[in-house]
């Protein structure tokens, strides 16, 4: 039998490989550092590769004790920059390849294949609308070569199963997870952080957390804030996070008269602590997965306002545990935004119930589970 399906009771740690392209800052990136730290270190040994750079969140992995290996892949040099991702594989005696995002889950399970690693499983992050005819083609091809995709949405689900042609029991939906705060509540915290950013204790204060790229409609957020100060003057907008959109969309908050009215905040580490600065938590995006950031904002117990969109309404029912729009809409996502500061009623109603369904259906701990799950079937299936 070889040694990578045995048993844990009768040899080594099974190695899992989680490949992405750099642990930079970004949602599964963050869901992969939320499973490393929730993981099972007994029964599977954990490295992430990464195939074009480290990521400011390496660090964060290697301070779990997983580690962090940079072995850059191009497509000027594929067949050497294949043979020898294949080969590392087999010196790792690697028993799962668990890729994250096309271009790793791409080159990873090509090399995969022919290092002869046993199970190859991708999580299937966003919805790709980019991929081009060739793409889609080989990610069919690759498909039937892969033990499990995980979506983590039934949006993202769908689009697997009806584009790519994933078989409807090669897939199945395991959402993202978060770590649930003991604590949702800290004036202590609050206030620091609002000192930090300069603003006033009692401000009204809407936050919102990810990468400022189109898919996250930054400007339609802004023309909601202009919208919204009509009710609430002093309305601040904190945004956490950083991306190739930044300029403009500061161009933007300039051009509308709103510049001291918006914080972009930059890349931050201590999400939990910036959420207490924040009354309402805001996203206005046009295109997601299962955001994680969304996620945390629910185990925080933070209001809710956002659009209708991927696996957003997966997460949240309108007028349940969040308030809903759908896309492109600054004047209705104002008035849900103005709607949940004068009903605080409402507010805490639905902030309670989005961080009972966290707890209930997103902790990191049940969500790793899930995924380990997965791993014993692949490796089962492929026993001797």
């Amino acid at each position: 039998m070889n040694e990578s399906r045995k048993s844990p009771q009768t040899a080594a740690p099974n190695h899992v490989v989680h490949v992405i392209g750099a642990l930079r800052t970004g949602g599964a990136e963050k869901q992969l550092i939320n499973y490393l730290e929730a993981a099972d270190r007994v029964e599977f040994r954990h490295t992430v590769l990464c195939l074009t750079a480290r990521g400011e969140m390496a660090e964060t992995a290697e301070a779990f004790g997983v580690p962090v290996v940079v072995r850059k892949v191009r497509f000027r040099n594929f067949f050497r920059d294949l043979s020898g991702l294949a080969a590392w594989f087999r010196e790792e005696n690697v028993a799962v390849i668990h890729t994250h995002m096309f271009f790793a889950a791409m080159w990873a399970r090509l090399a995969g294949l022919r290092a002869g690693v046993p199970v190859l499983v991708t999580t299937e992050h966003g919805k790709e609308p980019w991929k081009k005819w060739w793409q889609i083609r080989l990610d069919r091809w690759l498909t039937r070569r892969t033990f499990r995709h995980i979506a983590v949405s039934e949006d993202g689900r769908n689009i697997r199963i009806n584009r790519d042609h994933v078989a409807p029991d090669r897939i199945l939906v395991v959402p993202n997870g978060v770590p649930i705060p003991p604590v949702i509540d800290d004036p202590e915290s609050r206030a620091r952080l609002r000192r930090e950013f300069g603003l006033a204790e009692n401000q009204p204060v809407i936050g919102s957390v990810g990468r400022m790229i189109g898919a996250k409609a930054y400007p339609v957020l802004l023309e909601a804030l202009d919208v919204a100060r009509q009710s609430l003057p002093d309305l601040h907008w904190l945004q956490i996070g950083d991306g190739p959109e930044r300029e403009a969309v500061m161009d933007k908050a300039r051009a509308l008269g709103l510049a001291d009215h918006v914080t972009f905040a930059g890349r931050r580490t201590d999400i939990g602590d910036l959420l207490e600065a924040m009354d309402v938590w805001v996203m206005s995006s046009i295109r997601e997965g299962l955001p994680v950031a969304l996620l945390e904002a629910m185990a925080a117990g933070k209001p809710i306002a956002a659009t209708s969109v991927g696996g957003i309404p997966d997460a949240v029912d309108d007028g349940v545990s969040a308030l809903l729009v759908q896309e492109n809409d600054p004047v209705g996502l104002a008035a849900i935004i103005v709607r949940l500061f004068e009903d605080r009623e409402l507010a805490a109603r639905l902030a309670e119930a989005a961080r009972q369904r966290a707890i209930a259906e997103y902790s990191i701990g049940a969500v790793a589970a899930a995924i380990e799950n997965i791993y014993r079937q692949g490796l089962e299936a492929k026993g001797d």
